[in-house]
């Protein structure tokens, strides 16, 4: 009790308490008629008040819209224009920048200080954070969200009704009446709103709706997403005062209820509200018999319901001169209830047409089953009559159709009466049935099917006889002017008569309508000054008032209909404005030529005053044509017609449309002579295909060209393109191919083209699902110019006749020269005629048309002739009359007749070819390896095998084989494999062919697969028409004289005509670039040699030279002065070299097929095109003065010119080869790589991140393989991966995700080059980031006489090379590791030194700590520091099982009992495997690998141990078996904190030799007494820790460590760059240290560790190599001060693995040492309950953090409530520990505490360095004294002093020492009895 008194008296002399409270300010806009508008308020001191509109202008209104969500300022509003406000005015002068997140926060002249009054209010009008677009009015729209910048689209992906209500609402729509999702965005690869709503539906506005972030920052959806608002808001029936399901009608609008007329009312209107109110179906509709009196004037809105509608606002409404409802007129419903009701089904006597017309209006009848229509008279009430009956729409026959018939369809649809029926189509022929004939309506039915007639589907009619009615309201407006479209009278269709429409009151939203209505553009004004029209005419309708939310100008409100509504004078004359349109004409596409503007409803030109590259940007990219190649001038593409609109424009380039400044419309002093024109680059292109008719599919963005993907894709979008492109047809569709970059972006949208459009910008498209369309790869296209076949008799086409082929020219004949049976079955096959019958020539050969020598070379398998091979090159004139011909079987399907074995042997005779189908095309036949499709070794398709044809032959068999493939004659028989070896069968030997056969294997033979030879006997061809090119010159590749090889001889290509586009094709089938030029200056070459051809004329859609029209072929077809000397030249290439990585070193271009360097007249800029250009992130550096070393070659390049934004590094520079630098100015380059491991222990691991050339993208852990982290370990330079951890959390919540899965296997140099799959929409299916870390350790092995087995000594492989590993620590766990790599079964011993070999390298000190379960060696936990040298041939071996699978021994009860005897106790564990390797053994909660509870996992169970006899024997077996030393401290009473599941053992009695702690007795698995506060727990000699200390700063001081049990310093030697980054990391101070010796030097400690060598492999300061452990490993001066910096963890969810610093924060006080607790644990942040909360605690929280000493530890949430989980309660710390973890506590996450109760400190924020404590009791004791001190605490002094500190005593807590010698106090009362030692009993 005396101690008790003294402690608290001094508590009480230091400690008083503080409170304070803060109130919330508040913000917002009153008066503006939205929460976005209106004059500012701020609430402050409890009070509203204003602000003051001096200096107020944009930037301080965006401030206040930006606070609020509502967009961005639109206005600054001064002068109380939103009306005065009451109150204080809070704020004056506001000085805001724009970017504070509060308006309060921007310099002013103080709170209350001003000179104003109320009359200088200042308000705001902001954007608003939501807005409809694209609809018809402000009402209806896609719906777009305001970012702070512009307006960005939301998708239709999860979107609800309740969020379209939402919005509606905000904006004073009224309710949604409809929701569409998959419309497309309004510009392609449009950016989409990364987050989904989820709003409930009661929120005020969309900014307060929850949202969810879209994984990878990209929403799936279909699209973006349209809503339809309505007026009206709700509906209800009421009867007696109260809403019911039968009653009056009424609706909500935004002026409140309103009851509707029963005018117009009817059954179908009737079920749509019962349904709607969820009351049944509608029973009758009693016209005003729940009139109440008094009511607001009826609602005069008609609506017009078919009966499906879910909603009564879903129903089209009229409104438009509907008179006023007759008093008491009202509509009412009867609903058959709440219960299901359906409508009663109709039956043949009772609905068929025939029949007795029903009573409508009171009765319910069945006729809802059916629906009617009219349709094609551009209006609801006009029309050709439909029905939809049996699920389809049909017609009714004009057969005595009359206006008693049209009646009753105007009736039933509510439209009035007919006017007329129309007969014989008038409104179109319908499709589908003709329902009804013969009609004979009274004019009395209810609907047009209950009048007699013939029945359903009973007639004699066609669609040329279908029925239409134009009822009375039927209703259309139109302009009247003499020359003007959208300017002039207004009039309106009504009654069948058009008349004037009046102009009274006609606001803005009218004009606005109408104008939208008509086509006209979207705003309108009505003119005056127009003089009256003569004449009479109805003026129809006056008093019309458009709403907001009307969608069409029947919708609105009018005076009813009249004939005379106005005076004359009072008709609308009204001129409507649309934006501007803009084409180009007369260039040939629809993107090149005269710019023509439309305005005014004219189309005009644009002058080329100021004409350049900026405004033909902008105009490229209005009209989707990609970017601008040439702005042209002066008329270029013809002079236009029409005005000059546009003069002197002024664009920047970036402008989205043609609104740049000018002079204005029609100013100008400009002829047509000036009209600008331009050439754009075009939406789409075919790249890197044999042409610009044929290559991949790429789109143009208006930057880039994009990739399409094959997903998707079909050939009516590819026939789109080619025609397009103007290359004539698609020719073949090719997918799964690669893109031209890795990652490289590709187009966002699915094309769906129906093949009929102009572009391929027109076709419909797609938005793929989160951006990312699903595909393989790139899709190619090639055209070809061939649009169409067909077969011409007697002039017209069908199944038999002359062949022709349409192309651009028109149609062409075929010569039937090389035509083949072949070729016509394609051509058959193709028109659907069945096979080819016959190929008779010219025999229905027509005159004068003209013919096309092009040749076919068909396989039989193509689908299309166009799909052929084609050549052309040297053919003939076809003789006259000599054109190719067909005939084929017919329409019907037939089949081409199969071989049997007789008929088609190769032994058997030859067939006919030419006259008679054969049978033979089931087989195919090849020349292959030969350099082309007419030379090559001879193979044949059989059995579904390709094979070859033994060598003995001859120039007759050679002779078919070219023959049958159309190559000419053979030239020569090859033999002995000339063209290389095949494989597969050898199909023919032995042949003997006349010459004269068609197929080969008609030809006699030895038979399929019967022959003696070998593949090196393969035969080969070389036909006559076999053909080469090559080019001739000296010393150059690309460069010299054309020659071709034809006729077996090598001769001259004549150079006339030889165009730009025969020239590239030349080149790109050399493979020497894609452009050539003729070289006229070169020397005649001396000799003879043939000129073989002349008069190439390549089109575009050639791909080879063979295409290529010519003239024929001759000896000596020109001079020799005319041979082509060409020179070619190709796109250059980039690499870096020289620096061990390909994305670092000298920068080197290859260009005219030499590699060579740039001069180093570079900087960032430049280096940043290269680093983009070669797929290596950003530039770090740019490297001059040879950096890299000296280079080689040419020096292409110097002063390149960039800014950074180029694709390629050569387009800005000086030219190729101009400079006068020399190799000793070498430029080079240091990019940030593609991949990087970040927020690990060091480089070497981390989270996986790659740099997309913009910033670093994390991987998520989808699919992500080992194969791929061995490939990123491997570029990094950091061995191989060990582990690979998935279901990590992201730096940041929504962070973008790579939006693509790696595929790499794992011999890949780079990650760069791994195949990639995009990911589905664009979001990769993961479960969070991915972890890779990489082991120096890159493999293992057992050697035994310099061999690798399954026994033999541990060598492991390094950087270094291959190193033996010591037998110190090294144990089975280990052994079985290696076992299992090896696939070597499991250890059976570790005999030490067996296996040395004598001169290894010195003995690797590395000691692996592994559980048994890894699979690779350098998966375990790895330590080096402090560890000595290994003794000589004191080496690590195994002794493996051996290659066969098998499983350790399994323990049964009587192998290993718990109590077992002294002798079963012996250790074995170097000699025999024991069954203790199914179990394992940790410890836990200890901050370290060596120190914490004790648990072991049983029965796939982890579990601790009871401490009931537990001592230092028991602790030491732990230890040892863990590799952690000896045991320094056993610890109880849950010292680290309790357990969970089961407690395994109790009444341990280890002699402390075992080697497995469950070797020792005990009471038996489970067998115990205990509770989780008994759990045991260890304190090991090699646990280790490591902190900075310092007075006053966190990352710089003096560097200590924790072993032994003592800390010690750290000596600075070597300490270099590697190892001091590996320091500050491991703290968690940053990533780079510096050694600090002008620190003076500290008194007495143990220096524990010196000359420590950190790796770059090393993650941890315990992996790094040193001297061994010793007291005094260097003298006092060279103890080691550290001080770090660079970048440090954000928060500790963004590092692994965290420090014990780093899971700790405080928050919410008002310095970094002061605030609520709270601690990192399974991935989140949680608080600490403030049971047993008390200093001791707060002072171990203290020196955690470095912020000194504790001054108080308050509880009750004294610094807020926080949230998350609590993770600790009744943590009971001595004051001492490491670290918080340290300290005993109750389990993780088990408390019964609230967030009220959550536990605080406040530190003195000075850091005091403790004096080293000799071991004692008191540090890690053994004694639980510290639940007897925290009672004495919870009683005497922690209770005065767990309050707030009074601050003006608050420096004597400060003052050094003082909690010190409170804790020595408290040792004192210990020695003089006051408290217990003895350990208390459970």
């Amino acid at each position: 009790m005396q101690g008790h008194c003294l402690l608290q008296g001094l508590a009480f002399l230091l400690l008083t308490v503080i409170a304070g409270a803060q109130e919330t300010l508040q913000l917002r806009l009153v008066d503006g008629g939205s929460r976005c508008a209106g004059r500012v308020e701020i609430f402050y001191q409890h009070s509203w008040g204003t602000v003051c509109d001096d200096k107020w202008n944009l930037r301080e209104a965006h401030v206040v819209c930006r606070q609020l969500g509502c967009g961005v300022a639109l206005n600054a509003v001064c002068c109380a224009q939103f009306g005065e406000g009451s109150g204080p005015i809070w704020l004056d002068e506001l000085k805001c920048t724009g970017k504070e997140d509060q308006v309060w926060k921007c310099p002013s002249q103080g709170w209350g200080q001003h000179i104003c009054a109320h009359e200088e209010d200042a308000g705001v009008i902001c954007s608003g954070f939501v807005h409809l677009v694209g609809g018809h009015g402000p009402c209806s729209g896609r719906v777009e969200v305001n970012s702070g910048g512009e307006w960005i689209p939301v998708s239709d992906g999860n979107f609800t009704f309740p969020t379209a209500q939402v919005i509606c609402a905000e904006l004073g729509c009224g309710k949604a009446a409809s929701v569409l999702g998959k419309m497309p965005f309004r510009e392609d690869s449009e950016q989409v709103w990364a987050e989904e709503f989820q709003c409930e539906g009661h929120e005020p506005g969309l900014w307060f709706c929850p949202r969810r972030v879209c994984p990878g920052g990209s929403c799936q959806h279909g699209g973006a997403v349209q809503i339809v608002c309505s007026g009206y808001t709700d509906v209800r029936l009421m009867k007696n005062g109260s809403s019911q399901c039968e009653g009056q009608v009424e609706m909500k609008t935004s002026g409140g209820w309103r009851t509707l007329c029963a005018s117009h009312w009817n059954m179908a209107n009737a079920n749509v509200v019962c349904r709607q109110l969820g009351c049944g179906v509608a029973l009758s509709t009693p016209k005003g018999a729940y009139f109440v009196e008094g009511h607001d004037e009826i609602w005069r809105d008609r609506f017009h319901c078919s009966g499906s509608e879910s909603f009564l606002w879903n129903c089209p409404v009229t409104a438009l001169g509907v008179p006023a409802c007759a008093h008491g007129n009202t509509a009412s419903v009867v609903c058959s209830g709440n219960q299901t009701q359906l409508l009663p089904q109709c039956n043949d006597s009772w609905s068929d047409p025939a029949g007795s017309a029903a009573s409508e209006g009171h009765t319910a009848t069945c006729s809802d089953s059916r629906e009617l229509r009219l349709v094609d008279g551009g209006g609801r009430c006009a029309g050709r009559v439909e029905i939809l009956q049996q699920g389809s729409w049909g017609s009714i026959c004009d057969d005595n159709w009359d206006l008693s018939d049209a009646h009753v369809v105007c009736r039933q649809l509510g439209c009035g009466v007919a006017l007329e029926a129309t007969f014989s189509a008038h409104f179109g022929e319908g499709s589908g049935p003709i329902w009804l004939d013969e009609l004979n309506c009274t004019g009395e039915e209810a609907h047009v099917w209950q009048c007699p007639s013939q029945g359903w589907g009973q007639h004699n009619c066609r669609h040329k006889e279908d029925a239409g009615v134009i009822c009375s309201e039927f209703l259309a407006l139109r302009m009247v002017s003499e020359e003007q479209k959208c300017t002039g009278w207004l009039e309106v269709f009504y009654n069948n008569t058009w008349g004037s429409v009046c102009h009274s009151p006609m606001e803005a939203m009218t004009l606005s309508l109408i104008c939208r209505q008509l086509g006209c553009g979207d705003s309108g004004t009505l003119n005056f000054l127009v003089p009256p029209r003569e004449g009479s005419r109805p003026r129809w309708v006056d008093g019309i008032h458009c709403r907001n939310m009307d969608a069409s100008l029947w919708q609105c409100p009018s005076d009813l209909w009249k004939q005379r509504s106005c005076s004359s004078n009072e008709e609308a004359h009204i001129t409507c404005a649309e934006t501007p349109q803009l084409r180009l004409v007369d260039g040939g596409s629809r993107c090149a030529g005269r710019v023509e503007i439309l305005h005014q409803h004219s189309w005009g030109t644009a002058c080329d005053d100021s004409w350049d590259l900026s405004e033909a940007h902008v105009v490229c990219r209005q009209l989707g044509c990609g970017v601008a190649l040439n702005a042209m001038r002066e008329a270029h593409f013809g002079e236009g017609p029409g005005p000059m609109w546009l003069d002197n424009l002024n664009c920047t380039g970036e402008e989205s449309h043609l609104k740049c400044p000018s002079e204005g419309w029609i100013q100008n002093d400009c002829s047509h002579s000036e009209d600008a024109g331009v050439i754009c680059s075009g939406f789409v292109h075919l790249d890197g295909g044999g042409g610009p008719c044929s290559g991949r599919v790429t789109v143009n963005s208006g930057r880039e060209w994009t990739p399409v993907s094959d997903g998707n894709f079909t050939l009516t979008t590819a026939q789109v393109i080619c025609a397009e492109l103007g290359c004539g047809k698609a020719a073949s569709v090719l997918g799964n191919l690669p893109f031209r970059e890795p990652g490289e972006k590709v187009w966002a949208e699915e094309f769906q083209c129906k093949g009929q459009e102009p572009g391929l910008w027109f076709c419909p498209r797609v938005p793929c699902p989160g951006g990312s369309c699903h595909h393989r790869g790139a899709v190619q296209v090639v055209c070809s110019g061939y649009t169409d076949v067909r077969l011409m008799k007697n002039g017209s086409s069908q199944c038999e006749g002359q062949v022709e082929m349409k192309t651009s020219g028109g149609w062409r004949t075929l010569c039937a020269s090389h035509w083949n049976m072949a070729n016509v079955n394609v051509v058959c096959r193709q028109l659907g005629c069945g096979v080819a019958l016959s190929t008779p020539i010219g025999a229905y050969f027509v005159q004068g048309d003209d013919e096309s020598r092009d040749r076919f070379h068909c396989s039989r398998s193509e689908s299309f002739l166009w799909n052929f091979p084609v050549t052309a090159l040297g053919v003939p004139a076809c003789a006259h009359g000599d054109t190719a011909s067909v005939v084929c079987s017919g329409n019907q399907t037939q089949l081409l007749p199969q071989c049997n074995d007789s008929w088609s042997d190769p032994a058997g005779p030859a067939a006919s070819e030419g006259h008679t189908a054969n049978c033979s095309d089931s087989r195919e036949l090849r020349l292959v390896d030969g350099g082309g499709r007419c030379a090559g070794r001879v193979e044949i398709l059989q059995q579904g095998s390709w094979g070859s044809i033994c060598d003995d032959s001859d120039l007759s068999d050679a002779h078919v084989v070219c023959r049958q493939l159309g190559c000419g004659v053979a030239l020569e028989a090859t033999f002995s494999a000339h063209f290389g070896e095949g494989s597969g069968p050898i199909w023919l030997d032995e042949l003997n062919c006349t010459g004269e056969e068609a197929h080969v294997w008609q030809c006699p033979s030895q038979g399929w697969g019967q022959h003696n030879c070998r593949h090196k006997e393969d035969a080969g061809v070389i036909c006559s028409e076999f053909l080469a090119l090559r080019l001739v010159s000296e010393d150059q590749e690309c460069a010299g004289w054309l020659e071709v090889f034809y006729n077996q001889t090598w001769g001259s290509v004549c150079r006339n005509p030889m165009e730009a586009i025969t020239l590239s094709l030349i080149c790109r089938h050399l493979g020497c670039g894609d452009t050539g030029s003729l070289d006229f200056l070169v020397s005649s070459r001396e000799g003879s040699r043939r000129r073989w051809v002349d008069g190439i004329r390549c089109r575009k859609t050639d791909t080879s030279l063979w295409q290529c029209p010519s003239d024929p072929w001759k000896h000596q077809s020109c001079s020799a002065k005319e041979e082509a000397y060409i020179t070619c030249t190709e796109t250059p290439t980039l690499r870096l070299v020289d620096r061990g990585s390909r994305c670092a070193g000298r920068v080197e271009i290859l260009h005219q097929r030499s590699w060579g360097t740039v001069c180093d007249d570079m900087n960032l800029s430049e280096a940043h095109v290269v680093c983009r250009q070669l797929g290596c992130g950003v530039a770090f550096d740019a490297m001059s003065q040879a950096h890299f070393g000296e280079g080689s070659g040419p020096i292409w390049l110097e002063n390149p010119k960039c800014t950074g934004e180029e694709s390629h590094l050569w387009n800005p520079s000086e030219g190729w080869i101009q400079n006068d630098c020399s190799h000793s100015e070498d430029a080079g380059v240091i990019c940030s790589g593609f991949v990087h491991l970040d927020g690990g222990g060091g480089p070497c691991s981390g989270r996986v991140e790659v740099n997309s050339g913009g910033g670093w993208t994390p991987v998520s852990d989808g699919n992500f393989t080992l194969a791929t982290a061995q490939v990123i370990c491997a570029e990094l330079g950091y061995g191989k991966a060990a582990s690979v951890l998935g279901n990590l959390p992201f730096r940041e919540p929504g962070e973008k995700v790579w939006a693509e899965e790696f595929q790499c296997k794992g011999q890949e140099p780079g990650l760069w080059f791994c195949p990639r799959v995009p990911c589905p929409g664009g979001s990769c299916h993961h479960r969070g980031a991915v972890q890779v870390v990489c082991s120096e350790y890159t493999d293992v092995w057992l050697m035994k006489n310099g061999s690798s087995q399954c026994e033999g000594q541990v060598e492991m492989k390094t950087s270094g090379g291959w190193r033996t590993l010591c037998a110190s620590h090294w144990n089975m766990a280990n052994a079985n590791v290696v076992c299992h790599q090896l696939g070597c079964g499991v250890a059976l011993s570790t005999p030490k030194g067996a296996y040395f070999v004598q001169g290894d390298d010195e003995i690797w000190r590395d000691r692996f700590h592994c559980s048994g379960s890894e699979s690779f060696l350098w998966n375990c936990p790895v330590t080096a520091l402090g560890v000595p040298a290994c003794s000589h041939g004191d080496t690590a071996s195994v002794v493996c099982s051996g290659n066969q699978t098998q499983l350790l021994p399994q323990c049964n009860d009587s192998c290993c009992p718990s109590a077992m005897t002294q002798q079963d106790l012996q250790p074995q564990r170097d000699t025999l495997p024991t069954a203790q390797t199914s179990r394992e053994l940790r410890l836990v909660d200890g901050g370290g690998r060596c120190v914490g509870r004790v648990e072991i996992l049983q029965q796939g169970s982890w579990g601790s141990i009871c401490d009931d006899s537990w001592d230092l024997s028991d602790a030491h077996v732990v230890c040892r078996q863990l590799g952690c030393g000896v045991a320094l401290e056993a610890t109880f009473s849950a010292h680290f904190g309790e357990g969970s599941g089961p407690i395994w053992l109790n009444e341990l009695n280890c002699t402390g030799e075992e080697a497995h702690v469950w070797q020792c007795p005990s009471q038996g698995w489970g067998q115990h007494n205990c509770r989780h506060k008994e759990d045991a727990g260890v304190i090991c000699s090699e646990f280790l820790a490591l902190r900075m200390v310092s007075e006053d700063q966190e990352c710089a001081g003096w560097l200590e460590v924790f072993y032994n049990n003592t800390w010690g310093s750290v000596c600075h030697s070597p300490m270099e760059a590697v190892t001091l980054s590996v320091i500050c990391r491991h703290l968690g101070c940053g990533d780079s240290g510096i050694l600090n010796s002008s620190v003076p030097h500290r008194g007495s400690r143990p220096r524990w560790v010196d000359n420590i060598r950190c790796r770059k492999t090393d993650t941890s300061l315990w992996q790094c190599p040193s001297d061994p452990w010793k007291q005094r490993s260097c003298s006092p001066k060279e103890e080691a001060y550290i001080m770090c910096s660079g970048k440090r963890p954000q928060s500790c969810p963004t590092t692994a693995p965290c420090t014990d610093r780093e899971k700790l924060r405080l928050r919410g006080g008002d310095s970094r040492c002061s605030g609520r607790v709270e601690v990192w644990h399974e991935g989140s942040w949680g608080t600490v309950c403030d049971d047993s909360w008390s200093l001791a605690e707060a002072e171990v929280v203290c020196q955690q953090l470095g912020c000194g000493s504790a001054l108080e530890a308050p509880g009750e949430a004294a610094f807020g409530p926080g949230n998350g989980s609590i993770w600790l309660d009744e943590v009971q710390c001595r004051g001492r520990e490491p670290s918080l973890w340290a300290c005993a506590a109750a389990a993780w996450g088990q408390s019964d505490c609230k967030h009220e109760e959550d536990a605080g400190v406040r530190c003195s924020g000075k850091m005091t360095a403790i004096p080293p404590t000799p071991r004692s009791k008191f540090f890690f004791c053994s004694e639980p004294a510290l639940s007897t001190f925290e009672d004495a605490v919870d009683k005497g002094l922690y209770q005065e002093i767990d309050y707030p500190t009074n601050p003006e005593k608050e420096n004597l807590l400060d003052s050094p020492g003082v909690f010190h010698s409170l804790l020595s106090l408290y040792e004192f009362a210990i020695s003089v009895g006051v408290f217990s030692k003895q350990r208390p009993h459970d």
